[in-house]
């Protein structure tokens, strides 16, 4: 409603008499009917908030969770300190571009390549580089497939967070995220992992000596999983669980 009528949250508290006109009444009514069909909120307000930034979202970009603020923490951690070069990383599946951009402010002396297999979603992280005016830093990489992105033995961070939900999952979702968000962001094929298989394979050709893989992870379960997957090159470096106590990112360091 604030939005609506471009007053604060305190003056709508302070007025709570203000009679609205016919045609802010016809777009309170079309929100509340968007709302009420399942369409997440950040979509129609075209708006989402995360690591104290508001980026711009829409139909075809998933949505930041708060969750996801963690995986930040971590690449930053393991993100060289700065020193006598720009470090770079890949921000791999970066969607709005959340990650990429809360890191790239955090650390104005790195620099980020962006990729995106959907091209929608891409064009959300556009705008949102924009709005921040990092694209002097950031460079967006429409990847089909991984083989696409050039940086071999060139980066020194790579961070993500794929898709990790099984396909058979994906039908249980709340509708909000089942029937608005892209599945191509959510599907982690038959047992959700794999995306991390992927992700193994090229890191290790992706990164530099002693780079860090930082990926955001569905639960314990897969948290098991992943400690036996990794490839004898990526040592594991460090866990995080999330305010619930579930394992919700993990970090390894290429050897």
């Amino acid at each position: 409603m604030t939005r609506l009528l471009n007053i604060s949250r305190g003056e709508l508290l302070a007025h709570p008499e203000r009679a609205l006109t016919d045609s802010q009444a016809a777009a309170a009514l079309e929100i509340l009917r968007r709302r009420v069909s399942g369409e997440p909120l950040q979509y129609i307000l075209n708006e989402a908030h995360f690591w104290g930034l508001t980026l711009q979202v829409g139909e075809g970009v998933l949505v930041p969770r708060p969750e996801t603020e963690l995986l930040v923490e971590l690449a930053l951690e393991l993100l060289p300190s700065p020193g006598a070069y720009s470090p770079i990383f890949l921000d791999w599946g970066t969607g709005s571009g959340c990650i990429a951009i809360a890191m790239l402010l955090e650390r104005p002396d790195a620099r980020a390549f962006m990729a995106e297999k959907n091209p929608r979603s891409l064009q959300w992280a556009w705008k949102n580089v924009e709005r921040y005016g990092l694209h002097e830093r950031a460079l967006l990489w429409h990847s089909r497939r991984a083989e696409d992105i050039p940086a071999k033995g060139a980066l020194d961070l790579v961070v993500g967070n794929p898709p990790y939900i099984p396909t058979k999952d994906i039908a249980s979702l709340m509708r909000e995220v089942r029937d608005h968000e892209p599945h191509l962001a959510l599907d982690g094929g038959k047992d959700g992992m794999d995306f991390y298989r992927m992700l193994f394979q090229h890191a290790c050709a992706w990164l530099k000596p002693d780079g860090a893989l930082v990926l955001e992870i569905g639960g314990a379960d897969q948290a098991a999983e992943l400690r036996t997957m990794a490839p004898s090159r990526l040592n594991l470096a460090k866990e995080v669980a999330d305010y619930a106590g579930i394992p919700r990112c993990m970090a390894w360091r290429y050897r």
